[in-house]
């Protein structure tokens, strides 16, 4: 079966919030001190419902077999929130596709992201580079970067 993608829902929340946990844990914790790791966690249970709620905050999700494999958020207008795809199903475009859907939805001339070290190549095969030199704020360590859709045109 293929992928579908769907914007997300308070309905399948708790799936995709165990699916963010489990891919935050394996691949961006391990970078994080334990103060980033608490500060994440109380994000992604306390502040992140409420952004969705208020509509501060829009979700893709990526399911196969109709469990989901994938997630992407932006907290509106234009900066990328999260980005996770389960590690069953890395590299097979999933990441990709969940852009391309927040893409042609929202179509921004320009889309930001605070990367995690992890997944900045990503980020690059995106169209995204690097703005900035990488940071650490409340343990959390990322790269900002950006996408400017008058560049992806060149």
């Amino acid at each position: 079966m293929g992928l579908e993608i769907s914007n997300g829902s308070f309905t399948d929340f708790a799936e995709t919030k165990a699916l963010i946990k489990k891919v935050f844990m394996r691949f961006e914790a391990p970078d994080y001190s334990e103060e980033g790791v608490a500060h994440f966690m109380k994000y992604l249970d306390e502040k992140l419902p409420k952004e969705i709620a208020a509509d501060q905050v829009k979700l893709w999700c990526g399911k196969k077999n109709q469990r989901i494999c994938g997630v992407l958020a932006v907290r509106l207008p234009a900066h990328i929130a999260l980005l996770f795809v389960d590690e069953a199903y890395h590299r097979q475009g999933i990441a990709k596709k969940l852009y391309q859907a927040m893409q042609s939805e929202l179509a921004p001339e320009q889309l930001t992201v605070n990367s995690s070290p992890y997944a900045v190549p990503i980020y690059h095969k995106l169209g995204f580079h690097s703005n900035g030199e990488e940071a650490t704020t409340s343990g959390i360590r990322y790269q900002p970067m950006i996408f400017n859709r008058e560049d992806a045109g060149r």
